[in-house]
């Protein structure tokens, strides 16, 4: 391999040190060529040719001397540091050479179309102060353009980077255009400066590619491109529009910290794997119309300043939007959410505010394994949404139910140390309540009964306060003959054992408990009714057990023998089913005595004995009482719908 010490002219042993050019090449090594004869004021210190800034330079020497050095490099290195080029038509030529452009500068406009660079390519802080053309160009080793300002239009249409790319720092002052390019090593952009329109439609990214810090300042057009591996805007900032439509990401994508100034477009993205969005800005109207999402996508801690459209959008795993603030209207028009009956959740709204609640949006859309817990969502417009179901009895419910406890985004579920509860069912009770006024507020009383049965079931399940005990103990305490008897009661109302007891009994044997048992808390007619046949038949067979009478306004006219005969004897005992001669005939009597307990019948032909019968039909018209309420308040919010 040629030596590149050797390759460059070395001027600075041929002759004296004030003859020879004391620029710096690479390695810090002087370039040596002899002093240019600059007129005055061009140079800050005398230079060479090739680093000399006089615009009106001979052109012919200086190609002629660029020719000579890449010869003399081969495979070696080319070293054009700090040159100024007065032209640079380069356009097909193949640089068989390693090339340094570090710190180069050129004057004019730059063609580079369709040349090969064979070796590595550092253009490194050069500045391009015309258009900067590399269409076409093909980049076999490494390309370096860190820090590099390209102060007019910067064309890589169709320019093909087979191993890594470095963009870091760099500066697009006009347009940028990227169109179709090819990246199939990593594409670095850190803090990349993009000033007005970007363009990389059809661009292929290979490998990793880094955007982390750009500033695109005009429009920024991504449409099509393909991200094979992991692409990374973190921190960027888009000040104009920004169009992703049509582009595929396989794998990793971030958008940690992306600021969008104007539109950002990501209409018909596909996402294949996870993308990161967190703490992202959109301060113009953000659209994902259309965009797929194969793997996870976080927007969480974000900001959405103007609209946000996710209409047709295709979220098949989790979409995070915990703590993000949607400051104008949200549409999820036909969005697909997943719908895999599992226990993991597809939407996490968790804590996310919605300025303008009235100007949400979903429509045909599945939230049967969305989680809101924390967010207001009593005003949203909610149309032919599909939610989960209650395998009981097919009610809707909400996934905050069932959702694993253990994934990260129903860590606020999760109750306090030292509380029986499984989960915060206040909480979520929360969610059925704010639901119910929103379907009850437009007519839709079917679904808001749904919620009014979760909402009571969520109190049912709430572990009931200990309020007598906390009463008790400060009654107790200030009394001195009583002060360790209320000291225990406050120790009592901590203990676990307890609570758990009170608990279980709570929901198995509290009223909300017998609510649901006897109506489905008022939402279902039918089991009163059923109930209600139940109590009438269990009540007709005990009368009989403890005793029936003839009643006094049924009984037979009394003869004067009759009346001597009754005052002489004792009463008739009362009718059982062991003491009268039809127990079958018996029961049915009791039958319709029942019947006339419960309808507040007094003419009844047989009545309940003395004293148990009466506190049977006392029972009988409490239960008979309450059933027949909740029976018509049921037939009430039927018709009421």
């Amino acid at each position: 391999m040629p030596d590149p010490e050797r390759n460059q002219q070395s001027y600075d042993e041929a002759g004296p040190k004030d003859t020879a050019c004391p620029t710096k090449m690479g390695g810090d090594r002087l370039c040596g060529r002899p002093i240019y004869n600059a007129p005055p004021g061009i140079d800050k210190t005398p230079v060479c040719l090739m680093h000399s800034r006089d615009p009106n330079k001979d052109d012919a020497a200086f190609q002629a001397e660029f020719k000579r050095i890449l010869e003399a490099a081969g495979k070696g290195i080319a070293d054009f540091t700090r040159f100024v080029f007065p032209s640079a038509n380069y356009s097909g030529r193949k640089f068989a050479a390693e090339c340094r452009f570090v710190e180069a500068t050129f004057t004019q406009g730059a063609d580079f179309g369709l040349a090969t660079f064979t070796q590595a390519a550092d253009f490194s802080q050069a500045e391009f102060a015309e258009a900067a053309n590399f269409s076409g160009v093909k980049f076999a080793g490494d390309a370096k353009f860190v820090l590099t300002v390209f102060k007019k239009d910067a064309t890589f249409t169709w320019a093909a980077f087979s191993a890594d790319s470095v963009f870091s720092a760099a500066g697009f002052c006009q347009e940028a255009l990227f169109s179709a390019t090819a990246f199939a090593g990593a594409a670095g952009f850190h803090e990349a400066q993009f000033r007005e329109r970007v363009v990389f439609f059809q661009a292929e990214f290979g490998r990793s590619t880094d955007f982390s810090e750009a500033s695109f300042g005009s429009h920024a057009e991504f449409g099509e491109c393909t991200f094979d591996e992991n692409a990374n805007f973190s921190r960027a900032r888009f000040s104009e529009g920004c169009e992703f439509a049509g582009a595929v990401f396989l794998d990793r994508s971030q958008f940690d910290s992306v600021i969008f100034m104007k539109e950002a477009g990501f209409n018909e993205v596909t996402f294949l794997g996870e993308a990161g969005f967190v703490l992202s800005r959109f301060e113009g109207t953000a659209e994902f119309a259309r965009a797929t999402f194969e793997e996870d996508v976080n927007f969480s801690l974000g900001r959405f300043s103007q609209a946000a459209n996710y209409s047709e959008a295709q979220f098949l795993r989790s979409a995070i939007f915990s703590v993000t603030e949607f400051c104008g209207p949200v549409r999820f028009r036909k969005t697909v959410f997943r719908e895999d009956k599992g226990a993991e959740p597809g939407p996490l709204f968790v804590d996310a505010h919605f300025e303008k609640p009235e100007a949400v949006v979903f429509y045909r859309v599945y939230l049967g394994q969305a989680l809101f817990y924390g967010c207001k969502i009593s005003d949203f417009d909610l149309w032919r949404v599909g939610w989960r179901r209650r395998s009981s009895n097919g009610k809707l419910m909400l996934f905050e139910e069932v959702v694993n406890l253990e994934h990260h985004g129903a860590a606020g579920l999760k109750p306090e140390d030292g509380a029986p509860e499984d989960r915060d069912w206040g909480l979520i009770g929360d969610l059925y309540h704010q639901l119910k006024k929103t379907y009850d507020d437009r007519g839709d009383y079917w679904t808001a009964g749904d919620f009014h049965y979760g909402e009571m079931e969520m109190k049912r399940l709430a572990c009931p306060r200990l309020t007598w005990l906390a009463w008790l103990e400060a009654r107790l305490s200030g009394k001195p003959g009583l002060r360790k008897l209320g000291e225990w009661c406050g120790k009592l109302q901590a203990k676990p054992w307890l609570l758990s007891k009170v608990r279980s009994w709570h929901q198995r044997f509290g009223l909300a408990a017998w609510y649901r048992r006897a109506s489905d808390y008022g939402e279902s007619w039918g089991k009163p009714l059923l109930w209600l046949g139940v109590i009438l038949l269990v009540f007709a067979a005990l009368y009989p057990l403890v005793g029936l009478k003839v009643a006094a306004s049924k009984a037979p006219p009394l003869s004067a023998t009759s009346i001597q005969i009754q005052t002489s004897s004792p009463p008739a005992a009362d009718l059982r089913y062991w003491n009268h001669e039809h127990p079958v005939s018996l029961f049915w009597h009791s039958v319709m005595t029942s019947l006339g307990v419960a309808a507040f019948q007094r003419d009844l032909a047989y009545e309940p004995g003395y004293p148990w019968g009466r506190l049977l039909a006392l029972l009988e018209l409490l239960l008979t009482s309450t059933l027949i309420a909740l029976f018509l308040l049921a037939v009430r919010r039927q018709f009421r719908r």
